[in-house]
């Protein structure tokens, strides 16, 4: 595998430019333009008795603002963070988004009184979201524990309070100005997409027997990825290319289960199984290390599909081949665009039609760029790119795709 530290050590030097100059563009009003520009990495790579020059071409972000002025003063702010899951590690990174742009507001001068909820239980968060509407933040950046809490979420919008959703969407899309995170459902159609013409491409006898580890019912996100699974294996399964021999609910933030269940299952269809299909890393680690326990090789005699590249265990699986593919998110965006986005709402320099949605940039992750993905989870886009897409919604069309911004495809 190629050692990246050449690689990586540019690009997080450019990250803190990047970072460096945020606080300066978002004091500018939204008459910016982003133009990319393309650089050349060389590094090299040891390999058997030989040394390998590679060329990468990366593209940066370089903000150039179109004229002159500054963002409506604002004194003082008030900022409300309400994490689901404190100490799981995905959402330490929706932190440490929500945490830098709260910072960098500070250097543009504003007052930022901050304050963190952490809630384990539905009744923890009902409870901090009755709080808050005593409390009366100014901007609201909530990932919530369940459709449950949409009624408070609404009464806290009502109250005058600029609410922007994390990872998880409501069903009432008007309980919220924004909702910034992952559409899973598309995100796990077109990696599904990508893993099956591999096989087709790769010559994998058919049919393929795909068993889909899909979560538990009312977990949305979980449920919104297994549909997405099922929309890419239609076609192959009405051809009579793939079918699908089991499909099964467990707990999906919960290792020890997924293992357990992985257990039970694995040595019941063996080498037979040509894929598992897991909505969430946690089990797709589960069936990694169950593959592996009873002596079938993850990679070789089956293959494995994942979702996130968050925890390093599970990069390094990836890395050696284990896992064939898998999605990444990026939850410092979902964070770090949160705060932004409530900030620029606030003064009035965005504009955004009911039931926005911007989703947050997802990239394939396979052996060959998995080290990559733990730099890329704490890249920070520009806020003034946040603009930029916001500018381009409409009443009519008020979701959209963040493009791929510092990522690194490969074959």
């Amino acid at each position: 595998m190629a050692d990246w530290k050449v690689v990586s050590g540019v690009l997080i030097v450019l990250v803190i430019i990047l970072a460096a100059t945020t606080a300066y563009f978002a004091a500018k009003p939204p008459t910016t333009v982003t133009v990319t520009k393309p650089i050349t990495v060389t590094t090299t790579v040891a390999g058997k008795g030989q040394t390998v020059t590679k060329t990468i071409e990366k593209t940066v972000l370089k903000t150039v603002t179109a004229a002159a002025g500054t963002a409506p003063k604002i004194k003082k702010l008030k900022v409300f963070f309400f994490d689901p899951a404190p100490a799981n590690m995905w959402w330490d990174i929706v932190v440490e988004g929500v945490e830098r742009a709260v910072s960098e507001l500070r250097m543009l001068g504003i007052d930022v009184e901050y304050k963190r909820f952490d809630a384990t239980t539905l009744d923890k968060q009902v409870a901090q979201l009755q709080q808050a509407l005593t409390l009366k933040p100014d901007i609201a950046v909530i990932g919530t524990i369940s459709d449950a809490v949409q009624d408070l979420v609404k009464q806290l919008r009502k109250s005058g309070t600029i609410v922007i959703l994390v990872d998880r969407d409501l069903p009432d899309q008007t309980a919220r100005d924004l909702y910034l995170g992952t559409d899973n459902k598309w995100a796990a159609r077109i990696e599904a997409e990508a893993f099956l013409k591999w096989l087709e491409q790769r010559g994998v006898p058919t049919p393929w027997n795909i068993i889909i580890f899909k979560g538990l019912p009312g977990i949305p996100t979980s449920y919104l990825r297994y549909e997405g699974f099922m929309e890419a294996l239609k076609p192959y399964i009405e051809a009579g290319k793939a079918k699908v021999i089991e499909e099964v609910e467990v707990n999906p933030d919960l290792l020890p289960e997924c293992y357990a269940k992985a257990s039970a299952i694995i040595p019941k269809y063996g080498k037979k199984v040509t894929a598992y299909f897991a909505t969430n890393l946690l089990q797709a680690m589960a069936i990694v290390k169950a593959l592996q326990d009873n002596k079938i090789q993850p990679g070789k005699d089956v293959y494995v599909l994942g979702f996130d590249a968050q925890v390093k265990e599970w990069v390094d699986m990836i890395a050696k081949g284990y896992v064939a593919l898998t999605i990444q998110q990026h939850p410092f965006t979902m964070g770090y665009w949160g705060v932004w986005a409530g900030y620029y709402i606030k003064t009035g320099m965005m504009k955004l039609p009911e039931k926005a949605v911007i989703n947050t940039p997802t990239y394939k992750v396979m052996p060959c760029n998995a080290t990559y993905s733990l730099y890329l989870d704490h890249f920070a886009i520009p806020p003034t790119e946040l603009l930029k897409l916001a500018a381009k919604l409409t009443p009519d069309h008020p979701q959209l795709h963040a493009p791929g911004y510092y990522s690194f495809p490969c074959s």
